[in-house]
């Protein structure tokens, strides 16, 4: 029942529009009576709301009055799923509505909605987006790296999925994924951001670039619109926001038919990809243009697509819409990482048929039988880098067709983590081959090597971590054959049919810039006094939880003082790493990077040593739990501001440092207080029982008694020296080692 207040209201309302549109008909071009017709259309409309439906309208008129509030006054609620088609289908609404086509006054649109655009539009205005980050970069580095700018209110780094390693080349903490969205307090200062200069956004020794923030409703592709957000003010039809007035007060009406192809093109190519797929529905002119703009994509990432996930997850028709638009053009195709329920013999038949062209594949992840990867082969004939890791039931059958025909052009190779990997497909490599990547693919036998030395001459980079069939020949003819060797890493501790007499070999290559040897329990002095004298041009050596305390010694660590061209150490974990030996790897001028986690014997004087290396980029000394508070605050004031001096991040989570007490004003260090010094367990198939790490969990009901004391030990030593309390504590340098040094001696960490 209607109320006849509300009633009287309805049909006034009525008598109003109607006087109103006749005032129209009568004079077209009078503004003031089309202002009177909205102003009677908003009131009506407004009024049906608040009374939530209840006023006698006829469905038609109710349809006339939603479709003139939303698509007449320029109000346009934009919705990525149906918004291009309901847009065309009721855009000959306008012209009838506007008096054909003349401009009314911006003053009677919505003010709600242009609040909205406003807050939209300010928010977006103080965030930015910052690529090209470090994998070494934390999100709380980030975040004071960038307050030097303005106060910032969020920062968000994603980092990739957390992996499952026991090698320092695969840390426990997984690496972030390079792109983060920052959000200042003010506008101004993410405008101080976006403008500072290169050498200002120098970090980790890689240039960051910062970009206007744009919403994901926005992007495309993973692409980020290089234009300036300010620029979307005088722009009619914008992405900026949902509620982005399609004109002006002072503007005519923007028609979408007078865009032209060249530029409509360039616009559908920055969309997602499902969003360019539904475009093509709205008329012709925009189906061949989406078509057109799939030419402009040659990188294809799925996995950076959001519309697939765990509840949607990619489907074999919709890798077939893809392909059969963008596979002609297509350079580079990256399928690692998608969630995905594929028929996975029609998906790779479907790359082999509909991306000739491709130079890049990584189809990690995608399982197939051995002739629908060999048609996969034969097709690419382009192909110079493959991935195809983590498939740890694929045997070597697989991998032999799908290297058959492509094997011999490829540079790059990545089969990490294939269990059932033999090598016997390595003959099909050819001289062209610059990378092999191996890790964890502990099946590769001897034989395997011996091929890759016969067919792969030219290879600059070999990664075997975890390759634990490798031999002493093995090493011998790689440093005979493969005379470009410029990256190795060998890292592991079960290598069986490896010695230290055939680690030497290293040495013996001699353009070798990159080395890795982390919990390789062969390391020992000798090997470390050879390296110093063989390698001139080595520029990276990674040394984390190699050996033992008795193989190396403060003269095997002090040898790498004559690595005079080293830019980045990894020491963590050597009980050799005292002050003393610090001192002479103060000799060290262009070390950039260091690593001195766990260090337990390194003291404030060895930290004062690094004061003298002038290129110092990053320190962690996390876990090291010697150093103090005084030496920090010198390493901190020894490196003042300046301008275009790059910043300097210093890990000190886990020391005896107090952040309370620590001063960082007027200079350049970065204080990070994470402790990333965590000692997990070894746990690979491959490892020996006897090992043993703090912390760790042993499945092993055979270990002896020793060992387990031994283990005790270690931890009571470590939660001694954390958490002890002594009445007078030490404060003298040289009584605190000996104090330590005869501690460790009568638990039995130091062997006379």
């Amino acid at each position: 029942m209607i109320s006849c207040p509300i009633f009287c209201e309805e049909l006034n309302l009525k008598m109003d529009f109607n006087r109103s549109f006749t005032s129209n008909l009568g004079s077209a071009t009078s503004a003031k009576s089309q202002q009177s017709m909205f102003k009677a259309l908003r009131r009506l409309h407004g009024q049906n709301l608040e009374s939530r439906g209840l006023h006698d309208m006829t469905e038609a008129f109710q349809s006339f009055v939603t479709r003139a509030r939303f698509f007449s006054i320029g109000k346009l609620r934009r919705t990525w799923s149906h918004s291009a088609a309901e847009f065309m289908k009721y855009r000959r609404l306008l012209p009838m509505l506007l008096a054909d086509g003349e401009a009314f006054d911006g003053g009677e649109t919505d003010d709600f909605d242009a609040s909205i655009a406003f807050q939209h539009t300010s928010r977006d205005d103080r965030k930015i987006v910052v690529s090209n980050i470090s994998s070494r970069v934390t999100q709380s580095q980030l975040q004071s790296f960038f307050s030097q700018y303005g106060k910032v209110t969020s920062c968000i780094l994603p980092r990739e999925e957390k992996k499952t390693s026991i090698f320092g080349t695969l840390p426990k903490h997984s690496k972030n994924c390079g792109t983060a969205t920052i959000t200042f307090k003010k506008a101004e200062h993410a405008e101080r951001a976006k403008n500072a200069s290169p050498e200002e956004l120098k970090f980790y020794d890689q240039l960051m670039v910062v970009s206007a923030y744009v919403s994901k409703k926005r992007g495309g592709k993973g692409l980020v619109l290089s234009d300036d957000v300010g620029s979307r003010e005088d722009t009619p039809l914008s992405r900026a926001s949902s509620t982005q007035s399609l004109a002006s007060g002072s503007e005519q009406l923007f028609n979408l038919g007078s865009i032209p192809e060249k530029v409509l093109k360039r616009v559908i190519s920055f969309l997602p990809i499902h969003e360019t797929i539904r475009i093509e529905r709205v008329n012709k002119k925009f189906m061949e243009q989406s078509i057109k703009s799939w030419e402009l994509i040659n990188r294809l990432v799925l996995a950076r697509e959001t519309v697939f996930s765990k509840q949607r997850p990619m489907r074999t028709n919709h890798l077939k819409a893809i392909l059969t638009r963008a596979g002609a053009h297509l350079r580079s195709l990256d399928m690692s990482g998608v969630v995905h329920l594929l028929d996975d013999r029609r998906a790779v038949k479907m790359i082999a048929t509909c991306c000739p062209n491709l130079v890049e594949l990584d189809i990690s992840g995608t399982h197939a039988q051995a002739e629908a990867l060999e048609e996969l082969g034969e097709s690419l004939t382009h192909l110079k880098q493959l991935s195809y890791r983590g498939m740890e039931t694929t045997g070597d059958k697989a991998f032999y067709f799908l290297l058959k025909n492509c094997g011999h052009s490829l540079k790059f190779a990545d089969l990490r983590n294939s269990k059932r990997l033999h090598g016997r497909s390595f003959r099909l490599f050819g001289s062209q081959l610059e990378s092999l990547y191996l890790d964890g693919s502990s099946k590769i036998d001897e034989m395997a090597f011996e091929d890759l030395c016969t067919s792969c001459g030219g290879l600059k980079e070999l990664r075997i971590n975890e390759c634990y069939k490798i031999t002493d020949e093995n090493l011998s003819m790689i440093a005979r054959r493969m005379e470009d060797l410029s990256i190795l890493t060998l890292c592991g501790d079960g290598f069986k049919n490896l010695t230290s007499a055939g680690l030497i070999h290293i040495s013996h290559m001699k353009n070798i810039t990159e080395l890795a040897l982390d919990y390789n329990t062969l390391v020992n002095d000798e090997l470390l006094i050879s390296i110093s004298a063989g390698l001139p041009l080595l520029s990276s050596l990674s040394l984390a939880n190699a050996g033992d305390d008795a193989s190396i010694t403060a003269e095997g660590v002090s040898a790498i003082k004559n690595l005079s061209g080293l830019t980045q150490l990894d020491v963590s974990s050597l009980a050799a790493v005292n002050s003393a030996v610090m001192t002479q790897l103060g000799a060290l001028k262009k070390l950039e990077i260091i690593q001195l986690r766990n260090c337990t014997y390194l003291g404030d004087e060895g930290v004062r040593t690094m004061l003298q290396m002038p290129n110092l980029r990053h320190t962690d000394l996390s876990g090291s739990i010697l150093v103090s508070n005084d030496s920090i605050q010198e390493f901190i004031k020894a490196f003042p501001s300046g301008p275009k001096l790059p910043p300097i991040t210093l890990v000190v989570g886990g020391t005896a440092a107090d952040a309370s007490k620590l001063s960082v004003r007027g200079s350049r260090v970065v204080v990070d207080f994470s402790d990333y010094s965590t000692i997990v367990a070894m746990q690979t198939s491959q490892t020996s029982g006897s090992k043993f790490v703090v912390g760790s969990v042993s499945d092993c009901e055979d270990n002896s008694d020793d060992d387990f004391e031994v283990l005790t030990a270690q931890r009571s030593f470590y939660i001694d020296a954390v958490c002890g309390e002594e009445d007078s504590p030490i404060t003298d340098d040289g009584k605190l080692a000996e104090w330590a040094e005869k501690e460790a001696r009568s638990l039995g960490l130091i062997k006379d």
